[in-house]
């Protein structure tokens, strides 16, 4: 949590950064934002129409500070920050912060004709709940924490592939003892854990495999790209 903060406040200073770059390139913006301080400083120590002064002050920075597209992206990362902040306090949970687990349960066959699955972009959501036999996963998801639990199917001979591509949020993949696994994970930040050996994530994209990889009769593909987000992979 204190990563993830830590995280939150560099972004926040490079956009502010930012914006002021874009603050004294704006010959509009610069005007009013100097135009705003000025009146400011009048109304703050002058004795005559003070209220016009720092209405009027108000209003130029104001404007000068929110005609420059940068101060939205700003807000909109803090809102999101401050709506993590006060779910992590009172202990509530947010829609991207819910839970979805992904188990395959086993039904009577069906024919093969295709599928088409919709994926929420926030909340619970199984997958595979009406399948007789193994199909390989691939998902979407904006945010919120995701849970593949590959206990309850039957991975066929040779490879099966889990697909994960996700904005924000926690993956935890378990997978069943004496399965071979390729691990492919791609993240600007987060950590991979496989199995309890963790590593960090900064742009980067690792690859890992199961000391029973080659021996294995069965084996998984797990690719996953996330922007922010922990990659968990536990045998159970």
């Amino acid at each position: 949590m204190k990563r993830r903060w830590q995280l939150f406040w560099i972004i926040e200073i490079a956009l502010t950064m930012v914006l002021g770059y874009q603050i004294v390139t704006n010959p509009a913006s610069w005007i009013g934002v100097a135009s705003g301080l000025i009146a400011l400083v009048i109304g703050i120590k002058g004795h005559f129409w003070r209220t016009f002064w720092l209405l009027l002050g108000g209003v130029l920075l104001a404007v000068g500070i929110f005609i420059n597209p940068m101060i939205w992206v700003i807000l909109f990362v803090g809102l999101v920050g401050a709506l993590f902040g006060l779910s992590g306090k009172h202990g509530r949970r947010l829609p991207w912060q819910q839970k979805h687990y992904a188990a395959v349960h086993v039904v009577a066959p069906t024919t093969k004709g295709g599928t088409t699955t919709r994926h929420p972009w926030f909340g619970d959501e199984t997958i595979g709940s009406s399948t007789y036999e193994w199909d390989d996963i691939n998902i979407t998801v904006a945010a919120g924490d995701t849970i593949i639990d590959l206990g309850n199917t039957l991975l066929p001979q040779g490879d099966a592939t889990i697909v994960v591509r996700k904005g924000i949020g926690k993956t935890r993949i378990l997978v069943p003892v004496g399965v071979g696994v390729m691990v492919d994970h791609s993240a600007l930040a987060g950590t991979l854990s496989v199995d309890g050996a963790e590593c960090g994530l900064h742009n980067q994209t690792v690859r890992q495999y199961s000391d029973d990889y080659d021996t294995a009769k069965r084996r998984v593909h797990i690719l996953t790209n996330v922007l922010i987000g922990d990659l968990e992979v536990l045998s159970v």
